[in-house]
């Protein structure tokens, strides 16, 4: 016999099978599919477990946390300077407002010790002026009296009503020098 060749026209494989089967064919690629997925996923989070584990991570993380709290700490004590500083300038903005007040008293004392050193000075003069006038009115006085002795005795009598004590010009020359100074 001889050979027959049969011709088969390719079919694709998918027409002939039922719609039934081509689901199941295409949820069972699915299925494979999201497996090799979730193994996938499962070996790069065994593989980030292992490494965010290790000793150089840890060290890492100590290091970040070491970090944050000195940081923290820095922090509180930059605020507590601050605080401070702030009270120092209030201080200091007290003493200036003392300095100022204390300069300006302190010009106004000085104005007024000019004034009464000046005041001294003018009284200093008036007693030196009523001390010569009370030198010459002595003198005068005296000058008086050895004329009114001599007169007196010439004429023979002496008039008591003429003459001032000396205890009384020195009281009215006191009176007078306390009358000035007050």
């Amino acid at each position: 016999m001889a050979p027959t060749s049969h011709h088969y026209c390719p079919v694709p494989m998918d027409d002939n099978l039922k719609p039934e089967m081509r689901d199941c064919k295409l949820l069972g690629c699915r299925g494979i599919l999201l497996f090799l997925v979730m193994v996938g996923l499962l070996v790069g989070l065994i593989f980030f477990a292992v490494k965010a584990n290790s000793k150089a991570c840890k060290d890492g993380l100590a290091a970040q946390q070491e970090c944050q709290n000195f940081t923290h700490l820095l922090k509180r004590q930059l605020t507590q300077v601050q605080e401070f500083l702030q009270g120092i300038e209030a201080q200091a903005s007290i003493c200036n407002q003392t300095v100022v007040t204390l300069t300006a008293s302190l010009e106004m004392e000085k104005a007024q010790g000019h004034k009464q050193q000046e005041l001294v000075q003018d009284l200093q003069e008036e007693i030196v002026k009523l001390k010569q006038k009370l030198q010459d009115t002595s003198v005068e006085l005296e000058r008086l009296r050895k004329e009114n002795k001599a007169s007196g005795w010439e004429n023979g009598s002496t008039s008591s009503g003429n003459t001032i004590s000396p205890v009384v010009v020195s009281v009215l020359l006191i009176l007078s020098l306390g009358a000035l100074l007050a």
